[in-house]
This record gives C-alpha cells, structure tokens and sequence, in this order.
C-alpha cells in the first residue's frame, strides 16, 4: 500500500497542474481582444484611376474577379463609378499572437463589389496594424458602411462589427 502513497501525490499534482494549464488558457481567450483604434475612408473617383477600373471591369466580365460581387453588374464607364477604401487601425491588446484578420463591407444595394485582399494579415502581442477595404459603389454614394473584421486567435473566430462614415 506504500508503494500506492507517491502515485497518489503525482495524481493530485497532475490535476492542480491541469487546472492551472485551463485557467492560463482560459485567462487567453478572454483577453484576446481586439480594437479599432483608428478608422478612415477616403473615396476617389474611378476615372483617376482608369487602368484599374478597366481591370476591375474585365475582371467581373470574365469572371476572374477575386473578391465580392454584391450583384450581378453590368459595369459601365469609370465616370459613373468612385473607389471608397477604408482604413482601419487595429489593436491587439492580448499576450498572443492573432491570426488571420479580414474586414468585410456590409453592402448597401448599390454597391458594385469588393477588391480581394489575398494578403495574410496578422497582429503580434500588444501591437497595432492596418487593415483596408475597398469597395465599387456608384459615383455619388456616400460612405456610411458597416464594417465587420474578422480575427482568429488559436483557430477560433472573433469578430468585431462598426458602423463608420468617412467623417
């Protein structure tokens, strides 16, 4: 039966060190939280940028666009059309590292399409980035958007959403 005494003192050890472990990963979570710190939209008109609006228009023509179509458009020239681009300044206020951050336009009905965004986009610990998004919408529209960013910290999504306006 002695022998059975050190077995039981390395079972309540593995236990304690079991809770510990699922608190520190608990406290983790948590605490992975992400904030906009900073926010921006800036819309030009689709004529000053005329090379990549004629992209953009055989892009969905084709259908190779990489992003968002809110419909199906049948684009015409550039002087109808703006590019709106939001500029959002993330902060990870968490002790680890986040993965994976998307920011996606909640489309108005007007709204044309998103550009992809095929960069990985990451935050360290206790650090600050940027994230944009840019979206076709008809020459006069305004910038009032929700926008919804996307983040993942050991595999599992947060999400944030925020009505913004170019002001």
């Amino acid at each position: 039966m002695n022998a059975l005494r050190p077995l039981k003192y390395i079972a309540i050890f593995l236990v304690i060190l079991l809770a510990v472990t699922l608190l520190f990963v608990g406290y983790f979570f948590l605490t992975a939280n992400v904030s906009i710190s900073a926010f921006k939209a800036q819309g030009i008109p689709a004529s000053q940028v005329p090379e990549q609006f004629a992209e953009l228009k055989a892009a969905v023509q084709d259908k190779t666009f990489r992003g968002t179509v809110f419909g199906t458009p049948a684009l015409g020239e550039a002087d109808d059309y703006a590019l709106i681009t939001y500029t959002l300044r993330l902060n990870n206020q968490c002790l680890v590292p986040i993965d994976m951050i998307e920011v996606q336009v909640v489309p108005e009905p007007t709204d044309i399409l998103q550009l992809g965004d095929e960069a990985v986009h990451s935050l360290g610990p206790k650090s600050q980035g940027d994230i944009t998004a840019t979206i076709l919408v008809p020459k006069d529209s305004h910038t009032v958007r929700e926008l919804v960013v996307t983040y993942y910290v050991w595999g599992v999504s947060f999400s944030i959403k925020e009505v913004y306006s170019g002001r």
